[in-house]
């Protein structure tokens, strides 16, 4: 990738405490090559050279007119939260590659999207990329449709109902009554989201609470 966007409210600092974004520029992108399509990158390239372009034209013209600052507390939190990104990471990935395992067996699941799951359409994506641990949030969908769904996440204990992801907690939400509830029922269906359908974010807790949760 020439350039990354990640939102750094998730995952790297932990939990959930810090509104911000990275950008992440690998300076290979020739913007003057492209000036047709990127007339001010290949502009800025003129300006400040081939490496700095891009990061010099964020800096300059984005931060310096929306005013997005990261504030040195954020910033201490982040830091913090990476130190143990990689052992938090290593708990998330291997808690959801059990729960979904364990959830597609279920008695009142129609699915799970989850893709590391055996026979599963991504699945050897998965295991060639990831081990077959393909990250710690997935939706399960579950039987009766709304209400289903309703009567699920009304019943958690240790799964809290938030819209965030990549939280040491583990969150719980009904996509087509929050995030996607002004999208059509139409489009809703086309992209997958059925009434019945929870996204679940899993955290870094007893994954045998978790599974004791889910039951």
């Amino acid at each position: 990738a020439d350039i990354v966007v990640h939102s750094s409210t998730k995952f790297l600092g932990g939990h959930g405490a810090t509104l911000s974004g990275i950008v992440v520029d690998g300076s290979t992108f020739d913007w003057a090559a492209n000036a047709d399509r990127y007339p001010q990158l290949a502009d800025a390239e003129t300006r400040w050279g081939e490496r700095r372009a891009f990061e010099q034209y964020v800096r300059f013209n984005q931060l310096y007119d929306f005013g997005a600052t990261l504030s040195p507390f954020n910033a201490f939190l982040l830091q913090q939260g990476l130190e143990t990104l990689s052992l938090r990471l290593e708990r998330h990935a291997a808690n959801a590659h059990e729960l979904a395992l364990w959830l597609a067996e279920q008695p009142g699941v129609e699915s799970v999207d989850y893709a590391g799951l055996p026979g599963g359409r991504d699945f050897e994506l998965a295991q060639r990329l990831y081990g077959g641990r393909s990250g710690s949030v997935f939706s399960v969908t579950v039987e009766g449709g709304l209400e289903g769904a309703r009567t699920f996440i009304d019943h958690l204990c240790v799964f809290s109902r938030m819209t965030n992801i990549g939280d040491t907690r583990s969150l719980a939400i009904h996509p087509g009554t929050t995030t996607h509830v002004n999208f059509t029922p139409e489009r809703r269906a086309a992209l997958g989201i059925h009434d019945g359908l929870v996204r679940l974010s899993v955290g870094i807790e007893s994954v045998e609470d978790l599974r004791a949760d889910l039951a």
